[in-house]
């Protein structure tokens, strides 16, 4: 795959934190204008999973293809959109589908609903079908995977986390601490994104700006009080994260159009990829490293094209995929 580095502006000077490097970034494929794509998840053979938000859409696309295309996978009649996404056992995915619209972020109460997306051995054609419905979510947002059973889900608009057994489909609130509330300034978007690793449950809340962390016990409840990792120095609203092999996290921060690099104990603090008045990651929602060989070290953005907060202003672009290359990424 062929990267090409980008110069630093000036105007990079204005933002917090700094690097004196960005990542060399590459874009695989931008949606047009008026698609914003929530959320990925990579499958083991190295095709990318996509939420759109916009519409209740999945789309598959293999990033190291000649000529990447979406290949449209499934529209959710029932739904209005797709939010956050999480793999539970090899190749078999489950994700977010409510009724809710980019315009009124709010859905519509009752309609949150969990679903199975299972690939057969060898094939791209999933088996689709309903795992749970949670009538008393809010706003369900990010997912991660708790075990090959269970599946922890952000209530942005609560507040607090959901476990959800995916296979009898009962669930119930497990996490509820005030570093998970919305905020006056963004009431449906507190807690965000979801990463666990190990025992410790990592979260962006994008009404209060932070990266935070958790430690859970084996059934998804408190052991102890969450705590922040690092605060956003510009107040750009955390969206979803990855976490790499270190454990650093790399955070999507919505209208700062970057990626932000943070350290686990959360120094280094540093801006990666991307700029704040440019189009290069326009938006970013979600980040997940590539599985395989050829793209370890690569991270897969998805964006929203600047249809919340558009860039320097007055740009929008389609929602995009991008690879932000890491592999020797200087860290201060």
């Amino acid at each position: 795959m062929h990267f090409c580095s980008l110069p630093i502006f000036g105007l990079l000077s204005l933002l917090l934190p700094l690097t004196k490097a960005l990542a060399p970034t590459h874009l695989v494929y931008e949606f047009p204008n008026g698609t914003w794509i929530e959320n990925l998840a990579v499958r083991s053979c190295g095709s990318v999973l996509l939420t759109i938000i916009t519409s209740p859409d999945l789309y598959l696309i293999n990033p190291l293809s000649h000529s990447p295309k979406p290949v449209h996978l499934h529209h959710f009649d029932s739904a209005l959109w797709l939010v956050g996404i999480t793999e539970t056992t090899p190749d078999t995915f489950h994700l977010v589908a409510a009724n809710g619209t980019f315009a009124t972020p709010a859905p519509a109460p009752g309609s949150n609903r969990i679903y199975t997306v299972a690939f057969p051995p060898n094939s791209d054609t999933p088996r689709i079908s309903l795992a749970a419905t949670l009538p008393e979510a809010q706003l369900l947002n990010g997912l991660t995977t708790l075990d090959s059973t269970t599946i922890l889900a952000a209530d942005s608009q609560k507040g607090v986390v959901w476990a959800i057994n995916i296979i009898t489909s009962r669930s119930r609130i497990v996490l509820n601490d005030p570093l998970m509330a919305p905020g006056p300034l963004l009431p449906t978007l507190g807690i965000n994104g979801l990463k666990l690793r190990g025992s410790t449950l990592y979260f962006t809340n994008s009404a209060q700006a932070l990266l935070a962390k958790i430690e859970i016990n084996p059934d998804g409840t408190a052991a102890g009080k969450a705590i922040v990792v690092a605060r956003s120095p510009t107040g750009a609203n955390f969206d979803d994260f990855a976490l790499d092999w270190r454990g650093d996290a790399f955070l999507a921060t919505g209208p700062g159009n970057s990626i932000e690099e943070v350290g686990s104990d959360g120094e280094p603090q540093v801006i990666i990829a991307g700029i704040v008045n440019s189009t290069e990651i326009a938006e970013p929602t979600s980040a997940q490293f590539g599985r395989t060989a050829a793209d370890r070290e690569v991270l897969y953005v998805t964006t929203g094209g600047g249809l919340a907060a558009p860039v320097d202003g007055d740009e929008i672009v389609g929602g995009q995929l991008v690879a932000v290359d890491t592999d020797g990424l200087w860290r201060v």
